[in-house]
Parts: structure tokens; C-alpha cells; sequence
């Protein structure tokens, strides 16, 4: 009796020694959420936001929150409080990034696209595949401006998740046989957008746009390389043993289906024995058993091709890699090499030529109002280094595209020294990289294009820009 007594009291020990570490634990976390709070939100309510947080991920707070979650957490509290999102939304948005992460999304590109999600009402699928879909289209020859808008158009009109991969590649075939990316891009989202998908598969929609534009620009076209040409004749290859192994399979059900009709005919036998019955259930049998040995003969027949296909599709897979290292070595060579010839060009131009601020504030006012969008370069919607960039052209100069390719141009100014026509940048990123670009006026004023507002104009004195603030470039030093 002593010995259960101490049995139970070590058992009620243990379960209160894990308990206070659970919630020792919790309260770890707890404290580590506040510190993010405390030093990210200028705009969103603190204690509003700590407790759709604690509700909301209770699970994830009993088990632990992962250092994944809370960089989330970070990243996403970061760029909703500087955007103006409201608390619920910005909880939303970090349990929709963290599901697509926990999937596996690359954060990266999750960093990139999730403020979609401000005014769309997006999926934890959707955005996973948008991510992926950005990811495979970056490495690819589809021009930015266009593969940005893919991505944004995959959820914007709610693509089925498991088509996105198939016409992301088809896209990507397109432009690398040499079709106008323009024209791929927009014979894909057309046949989408007019419910294609519910007429055919995303496979047959791809086949159908390429060839619709190989049509009008066939001498364009150029047929696939060695290794790709291979790897698409072995998926022709995979395809037809999987028709094999469906054969075997039918085989087999034919099989049962006969050891099913002798078993009934024997258990009749029992009660009636003649010889017809005899004849028929030896029948039976050499069905029954022909058909065990035709399947097992299409099994190892089929298990020995596929392991085959499988060795050289491997091998072919590596010299697909290999071509595809050496692509992306070049275009990013000669990216390299277009940007090293764009910013000796700007600091030619800004050394002695003088910014004309008239047609600095014209072309910032004609913007005013224009509304955000992720990869927009147009006056349906405009994202920031575009309208930056579209700025810039109006006086003159071409800017690179993005804002980290921006704050790469210029040269460094001090904060309190800026001028008209400085670029500004800041950081609002998961990852922890400039990822915001607005243009100086003048009195603390600078113009960039808000994803709450749209095109604005706005104080660098406030404090969650202070906070974003990263630092400034200046193209024209004269």
C-alpha cells in the first residue's frame, strides 16, 4: 500500500512539474509576442492584436511557438502597422502566410505577395501556390512585370490551386521556346478567365494557348533542347506504363472476380456434386490462375521498365539541371551587366544634369490616387518602385525595377540633407530587406504608392515610417 502511495504522489509530482513547464513555456512565448508588439506597432492597438494572437493561436502557443512563427509574426505586424491594416486582418494574414509557410512555401516569395491579401480574400492553397508559382517564374526567362502580374491574377481570380503549377510551367515553356511572353502570358489568362478550366484540363488550356500564338508568330518558335527534349519524351514514356499498370490491374480484378465465382461454385458444390459442376469450377481455377500468372508477368514487366525510365530520367534530370544552372548563370550575367550599364548612365546623367522639380511635382500629382497593386505598372493599379520609376521617366530617366535594384542606383545622402527627387526607402519585409521605395518632395513630404491608400503623399516624420526608414539615394548630385 506504501509503495502505490508513492507510486501516485510521483505520478501527481510529474504531472505538476510538466504542467509548470507548459505554462512557463507559454508564458516565454507570451512575453516574446509582446516584445514584437511593443517594438513594431505605432498604428495597430497592441493589446487588441495580443489577444486575437492568443485566441486565435492558442494550439500554436501550447506547443510552442516556432522561431518561423514568430519571424512571421514580425514581418507581417511590421508591414500592417506601417500599411494602416486593422488589427483582425493583420491576424488573418499572419495565420494565412504561416499555413502556406508550414505547407512549404518559400518565405521569400510568401514576403512578396502577401499583402494581396489586404483587400482580397485569399486562401492558404491559393497564396501557397501563388508563392511557389512567383519562386519557379523568378528563375525563369518570363519577364518580371509580367510573371508578377501571373502571380497576382492566380489569386485575384481564384485559380484552382493544382492548375497554377501547370500553367506556371506552361508559360515558362512558352517564353523558352521563344514565343512573346506577352502574348503567352495572355492567351493562358484569357482561356482562364473565360472558365476554360471547367471545360478542360489545365494541361489541354496550355497546350491550346501555345498553340494559338506559335500560330502567329511561328518563326519564333524553337524546338526544346536535348535534355528537355528527352525528359518530355520520358513523360511520355511514364505515361504509357502507368496505362500498363492499369492493364495489370484490370487483369487482376478479373483475377478475383474468378477466385470469387469458384469460391460461390465450391460452397454449391458441397451441397450438389455433378460432373458439369466439376468441369466448370476446374475451369475456374485455370482462368483464375492464367490471369495470377498474366498479372504477375505485366507486374514485373512493368516494375522493371519503370526502374529503368526512372535511371535514365534521372540522369537526363541532372543534365536538365545543369542547362538550367547555366541559364540562370547567364541571364543573370547579363542582368548584371544591363544594370551596370543602366546605373553608369544615370550617374552620367545625374552628374550634369539638373532635376527639373516642375516636372517632378506634375508627374507625382498625375499619379495621386492610383490604387496599389503587387506588380502594377499602369494606371489600374501601380506598385512602388513602378510609380517611382514611371516618376523618373516623366523627367527623363529609367530607374531599374524593383526597389532593391533602386537603392543599388545613386548615391548615399544624409537624412537631414534630402533634396527633391531623392528616393526613399524602407523596410517592411519579413526577411528584413529594403522593400519600399517613395520619392522626397520637399518640407518632410514624399510621394509613394501605399497598398492601403494607393498612389499618396505622406510626412517622413511620422513615426512608423521614422521606424521603416532605411536610407535615401540621390541620382542627380548637381
Amino acid at each position: 500500500m506504501r509503495v502505490k502511495t508513492h507510486v501516485l504522489t510521483a505520478f501527481v509530482l510529474l504531472m505538476l512539474f510538466c504542467g509548470a513547464v507548459a505554462a512557463s513555456a507559454s508564458e516565454g512565448d507570451e512575453r516574446r509576442v509582446k516584445e514584437i508588439l511593443e517594438k513594431e506597432c505605432t498604428n495597430l492597438k497592441k493589446d487588441t492584436l495580443f489577444y486575437l494572437l492568443r485566441t486565435g493561436l492558442a494550439r500554436e502557443f501550447e506547443e510552442g511557438l516556432t522561431p518561423e512563427l514568430l519571424k512571421i509574426m514580425e514581418g507581417v505586424i511590421k508591414r500592417t502597422d506601417f500599411d494602416g491594416i486593422p488589427e483582425k486582418k493583420s491576424y488573418e494574414i499572419i495565420r494565412l502566410v504561416y499555413g502556406a509557410y508550414k505547407k512549404g512555401a518559400p518565405l521569400e516569395y510568401l514576403d512578396q505577395i502577401f499583402d494581396v491579401a489586404y483587400s482580397k480574400d485569399v486562401s492558404v492553397p491559393q497564396l501557397f501556390a501563388a508563392a511557389n508559382a512567383l519562386k519557379e517564374l523568378h528563375d525563369s526567362e518570363v519577364p518580371q512585370e509580367i510573371y508578377e502580374e501571373f502571380a497576382y491574377h492566380s489569386m485575384e481570380e481564384k485559380w484552382p490551386p493544382d492548375a497554377v503549377p501547370v500553367l506556371t510551367k506552361g508559360l515558362i515553356y512558352g517564353v523558352d521556346r521563344g514565343l512573346t511572353p506577352q502574348r503567352v502570358a495572355l492567351a493562358i489568362l484569357v482561356d482562364v478567365d473565360q472558365d476554360g478550366l471547367k471545360k478542360k484540363s489545365a494541361e489541354a488550356l496550355v497546350s491550346e494557348a501555345i498553340k494559338s500564338v506559335r500560330a502567329v508568330e511561328p518563326e519564333k518558335w524553337k524546338e526544346a533542347g536535348g535534355a528537355e527534349k528527352n525528359m518530355m519524351r520520358f513523360m511520355e514514356e511514364k505515361k504509357e506504363l502507368e496505362k500498363l499498370k492499369q492493364e495489370a490491374e484490370m487483369v487482376k480484378q478479373r483475377q478475383q472476380e474468378l477466385e470469387r465465382q469458384r469460391t460461390e461454385m465450391e460452397a454449391r458444390a458441397r451441397l450438389v456434386e455433378d460432373a458439369r459442376e466439376r468441369a466448370e469450377r476446374e475451369n475456374l481455377i485455370r482462368e483464375a490462375e492464367a490471369a495470377r500468372e498474366k498479372n504477375a508477368e505485366m507486374m514485373r514487366r512493368y516494375l522493371t521498365e519503370q526502374k529503368e525510365l526512372q535511371r535514365r530520367t534521372e540522369q537526363e534530370r541532372q543534365a536538365l539541371e545543369l542547362e538550367r544552372q547555366k541559364k540562370r548563370a547567364a541571364r543573370e550575367e547579363r542582368k548584371g551587366k544591363e544594370f551596370d550599364i543602366l546605373d553608369s548612365q544615370l550617374s552620367e546623367r545625374g552628374r550634369h544634369g539638373g532635376l527639373d522639380r516642375a516636372k517632378l511635382y506634375n508627374a507625382v500629382d498625375g499619379y495621386i490616387g492610383i490604387p496599389y497593386r503587387f506588380g502594377g505598372d499602369s494606371e489600374n493599379g501601380i506598385d512602388c518602385s513602378a510609380f517611382t520609376r514611371r516618376v523618373y521617366r516623366k523627367i527623363g530617366l529609367e530607374l531599374p525595377r524593383t526597389a532593391r535594384e533602386q537603392a543599388r542606383v545613386g548615391s548615399a545622402v544624409m537624412t537631414g540633407n534630402l533634396q527633391s527627387g531623392d528616393l526613399l526607402f524602407f523596410d517592411t519585409s519579413i526577411m528584413g530587406t529594403i522593400s519600399h521605395v517613395g520619392v522626397y518632395l520637399d518640407n518632410s513630404t514624399f510621394a509613394h504608392a501605399s497598398k492601403s491608400k494607393g498612389v499618396t503623399k505622406s510626412s517622413i516624420k511620422e513615426r512608423y515610417y521614422v521606424k521603416r526608414y532605411v536610407k535615401a539615394g540621390r541620382i542627380f548630385t548637381r
